[in-house]
């Protein structure tokens, strides 16, 4: 409930990584304070300004919804994304404080928590927050907030895996054929014939493909508001062979600079893609299924396993490179295969 107090104020909407902003002004100064819902922004500002703190910080009697503001600005923000972190916060927001808010700690038990998770419509959702409660509360339990550990006994959530499906030989032509000339050929041949994540292709910049080398180095990805960002593992910083396809494409539009290729937000990108898919009767896709047709030609293609997954940029390869120096003779040998194979007929 909105309160009108002179000096304080609570922004309507949240911020990007989904907190609420309440400001006070005391003394003549303003100050700002955040919080996962306005109520409780507004809460922490009025306290503020009446002198009032919170006294229940290292006590089990302290409430749900300051201990989940705790855990997720200690223990996961130094380590997670902030579009991870605003997704944890939204489903605090949305499934966890609407009942558990008020609770404290000490009050909390297995069945109310259970319970939660199991009204949380979205199987997806419903994974996020049985994993959000259990980590947060073992967390608590074993800082010495809890006596026991009460997510011990929850039944967590794992939502069942839809494997992507490769695209067949006819689609892939009518794609390709219908983002000829368009803005959407680069971005499409660059997930179809070099297997990139979404947002490492947005982070391409023109001096991070290698014409003469025919190879593209993934160094970034970026993030919704077009900042490039390290890989998430060191695996995903490789390089990938320019296959005879993609080489044509990226011949049309090559410009020797370090300007960057695009200029599209991940989210964007996915919404302008979803309409290719559908223009071309394609629906039941992603972008991500691209990658996984790039993944699924090098196999039939006769590509080792442990290229595959280098290219790929997935962190567990099953053998080591142990002697770089015969391996990257050992790469180039099956390149020069692969490419081969491209230039000889498009598809087995």
């Amino acid at each position: 409930m909105k309160l009108y107090v002179k000096g304080l104020s609570v922004d309507g909407k949240p911020r990007k990584d989904g907190r609420y902003q309440a400001r006070y002004t005391l003394n003549g100064k303003q100050y700002s304070v955040y919080a996962m819902s306005k109520d409780e922004a507004q809460d922490k500002a009025l306290r503020k300004l009446k002198g009032i703190t919170e006294k229940t910080d290292n006590s089990s009697s302290m409430k749900l919804k300051y201990w989940l503001e705790k855990w997720l600005s200690i223990y996961k923000q130094p380590k997670l994304r902030p579009n991870s972190i605003k997704n944890y916060r939204y489903a605090i927001n949305k499934h966890i404080l609407p009942t558990l808010a008020e609770v404290r700690l000490q009050n909390l038990d297995t069945t109310q928590l259970q319970t939660v998770i199991n009204d949380v419509p979205s199987a997806r959702q419903r994974e996020v927050v049985s994993n959000i409660l259990f980590a947060s509360l073992t967390k608590a339990y074993n800082v010495g907030l809890l006596q026991r550990n009460v997510a011990g006994a929850i039944e967590k959530y794992k939502s069942d895996y839809k494997p992507r499906r490769a695209l067949e030989e006819n689609e892939i032509q009518r794609l390709t054929k219908y983002v000829v000339g368009t803005k959407y050929e680069l971005i499409v041949n660059l997930y179809l014939y070099a297997g990139l994540r979404r947002s490492e292709a947005l982070a391409l910049r023109w001096a991070d493909i290698d014409m003469d080398k025919r190879l593209i180095f993934v160094r970034y990805q970026i993030d919704e508001k077009k900042q490039l960002q390290e890989p998430k593992t060191k695996s995903a910083k490789r390089y990938v062979p320019v296959l005879p396809e993609l080489y044509k494409v990226i011949d049309k539009y090559y410009k020797p600079t370090t300007e960057r290729i695009f200029d599209w937000t991940p989210t964007y990108t996915t919404h302008l893609l979803k309409e290719v898919f559908k223009a071309v009767q394609i629906e039941d896709i992603d972008i991500h299924s691209l990658r996984h047709t790039f993944a699924t030609m090098l196999k039939d293609k006769g590509v080792p396993e442990d290229l595959r997954t280098k290219w790929l940029g997935h962190s567990k390869l099953e053998h080591k490179d142990r002697y770089e120096h015969v391996r990257t003779e050992y790469e180039k040998q099956h390149i020069q295969k692969l490419t081969l194979k491209f230039d000889t007929k498009k598809f087995d």
